[in-house]
Parts: structure tokens; sequence; C-alpha cells
């Protein structure tokens, strides 16, 4: 992928035939370091070009998306702010920033989204330390 410029940390996503690229744009002068959205048909491309950032003015990196329902769910890495992020958009065109109401443990870095098990959930729900 090339859209002219440094690219880092892209994640990919099927979803209803297509694939959803989440990728961070590495731009050194002037800095950029923000997490940006590109689209194909087929998981080798070609991908569309890359959209406006999905996030703010601070610098985003290590993008986890996930669509649930109908509202795709972007984590990041806050990684200068030390903190996780999240951004959610119904049309991969308008994004929300709504890191503000996101928990994580502290400490979290890179991450992924993956599914679990109901009996596992439970599991470590329940798990109580000796």
């Amino acid at each position: 992928y090339e859209p002219g410029f440094n690219v880092i940390d892209s994640t990919l996503v099927k979803h209803e035939g297509r694939y959803i690229m989440v990728l961070k744009d590495e731009t050194r002068h002037p800095p950029q370091k923000n997490l940006r959205v590109a689209t194909a048909d087929h998981v080798l491309g070609p991908y569309g070009p890359a959209s406006e950032p999905i996030t703010g003015p601070y610098w985003a990196e290590g993008p986890s998306a996930v669509c649930l329902g109908s509202a795709w769910h972007v984590y990041f890495d806050k990684y200068r702010q030390g903190r996780y992020g999240l951004v959610t958009s119904e049309n991969l065109r308008e994004w929300t920033d709504r890191s503000a109401a996101l928990v994580m443990p502290e400490g979290a870095r890179h991450g992924t989204v993956l599914t679990v098990p109901p009996r596992v959930v439970a599991g470590l729900l329940s798990y109580r330390r000796p």
C-alpha cells in the first residue's frame, strides 16, 4: 500500500465481502501520527486512498478494529499520553472520539480484539487469586 506517506501498524478486517484497513500515517515532517482508513474488494488490494485522519491531534498507533452491530470501534494506543483511545463510526467516514469513556487496565499498550467463548469469559470473571 503506497498512499504517498509512510504507513505502519496496519490492521485488516474482512466485513461484508470487503476489506477494511486501519493504518497509521507515520509522516515525520510535519508529524501526522494519526490513524486513517482505506478499503478494498480483495485482501491484496488495490486499496483506495486513505481517508482523512480518524483520530485527533494526539499521536496514535497500534489500531485494533471491530464492527459491533452497525458500529465500528477502533481501539488504539495514545502512546505519548500513556493511555488507550477509542473512536467509533457508523459509516467509516464520520468518527466520534469516545476515549474519555474507555476503561483499560493500567499500562495497556498495543492490543487486539478477539472472540472468547462465553465459558472462558465466565471462568476469567470468577477467578480469584489464591
